[in-house]
């Protein structure tokens, strides 16, 4: 008495577009989901896995003395030119600026006072990684013994160089 009408369904390119949209939206909240888990941390130092945490001193040279006073332990320095973190001061140690001369006299070289200025060294800690010989910060700043920098504090800058680097 009645005929059923079969609905025939044919994949076209309009289906086959809301289909990789249904799959794409699916992966983008899978990968937010999984980016958002902090990666597991070292028990012995408490740094999460891949990343080491690095301290290492800096210089700052000839500074004057109310700059020179101006470091202070908690301050969050950036390299002054990228604007990039350096990490937190840990220490601060002020000193009399020195610098090497030459003696005509005799011929020697030696040291002497620079005199209404300042060094300052700062140990300063932050997180980063370490892959081919090279510890790079978070922040992207490589960190080498001997290299140069800009820092910038709340309140002063100056330029030095990189002392030494420990990590852990």
């Amino acid at each position: 008495m009645s005929e059923k009408k079969r609905i025939k369904w044919k994949l076209n390119l309009f289906d086959i577009g809301l289909i990789v949209a249904a799959v794409a939206v699916v992966a983008v909240i899978a990968a937010m989901k999984l980016a958002d888990k902090p990666a597991p941390a070292d028990p012995n130092t408490g740094v999460p896995a891949g990343r080491i945490a690095v301290n290492y001193v800096v210089e700052l040279e000839q500074l004057h003395e109310q700059t020179a006073r101006m470091a202070a332990v908690g301050d969050q320095l950036y390299e002054r030119t990228k604007r990039e973190g350096m990490g937190v001061v840990q220490e601060v140690e002020v000193q009399e600026a020195t610098t090497l001369t030459k003696n005509e006299l005799e011929g020697t070289f030696q040291f002497v006072t620079v005199p209404e200025r300042y060094n300052v060294l700062m140990k300063v800690s932050a997180q980063g990684t370490e892959n081919d010989g090279a510890i790079t910060l978070d922040s992207g700043l490589e960190v080498r013994a001997g290299t140069s920098v800009r820092v910038l504090g709340p309140g002063y800058y100056g330029a030095g160089y990189i002392i030494s680097v420990e990590r852990g």
